[in-house]
């Protein structure tokens, strides 16, 4: 790890891209009250100030949901919605992706009926079925709604699974297209992203061979480079902080 981050705290330039939820935040039941971890916002912050350094938070949260739970301040860049949403552009939602938002919705609503621990999420591009809560009292159950959900017909549809969700989304993009256009648009030496869930496979692929994917917490991945948890995120943003202070000095 320490080679892999001589190697981005020495970059010409430097893109740092995380995801929130399991990387600079822990998980509750409630959205909008998770446990962040403030050895990473300091770091994310610090490095922000530095030269030639971009950091950028990408998560699958609305961009307005993301802003009440992530304090950090510009220059640090916001996309939400796994990168239809942004603080620098963004996707515009059409007539017809709002049809088709509607429609999945109402096929989603038989599923939730009965069961008050599941909900759906309504986001700008997404409809995000929850079952967090259930899953804390009835894990087959919350297994077997998600089943239901995946099994919908979902045509003109993308749909990621995550951790106790399933995500259908109109927006043709991704946290890969996201990185790819960001990388393409900065033109940094050297790019870092971490995330912790399947919804990051896509930016682990977007990055280049110079650039370093770190998977947070077990799973298949494409990543290069694991660490354990959110505690662990912070301790690598601080190092590579540290790092990249005596690299520019």
């Amino acid at each position: 790890m320490s080679a892999s981050l001589h190697d981005l705290a020495t970059a010409d330039s430097l893109l740092v891209v995380s995801d929130f939820d399991g990387t600079i935040a822990g998980f509750s039941t409630d959205a909008y009250d998770v446990p962040v971890n403030p050895e990473a916002v300091i770091a994310l912050q610090e490095l922000a100030a530095l030269p030639n350094t971009h950091v950028a938070v990408l998560s699958g949260r609305h961009l307005e949901g993301l802003h009440k739970v992530c304090h950090l301040q510009p220059p640090v860049m916001f996309s939400g919605s796994h990168g239809a949403e942004s603080d620098v552009d963004g996707v515009e939602l059409t007539e017809e992706m709002a049809a088709k938002l509607s429609d999945i919705e109402d096929r989603l609503a038989p599923l939730i009926a009965a069961q008050p621990l599941a909900f759906v999420e309504a986001k700008p591009f997404q409809r995000v079925l929850h079952v967090a809560k259930l899953a804390t009292s009835d894990d087959a159950a919350a297994k077997q709604l998600l089943a239901r959900a995946v099994a919908l017909d979902h045509a003109g549809m993308s749909m990621i699974v995550g951790k106790n969700i399933v995500e259908f989304s109109v927006a043709n993009v991704n946290k890969g297209t996201w990185i790819a256009a960001t990388i393409e648009r900065l033109q940094p030496s050297r790019a870092l992203f971490l995330g912790d869930d399947t919804t990051d496979e896509d930016g682990f692929l977007a990055l280049r061979p110079q650039d370093l994917g770190v998977k947070v917490g077990e799973g298949e991945t494409a990543a290069t480079m694991r660490i354990a948890d959110t505690a662990a995120v912070g301790k690598l943003f601080s190092e590579l902080l540290e790092q990249r202070r005596l690299s520019l000095d």
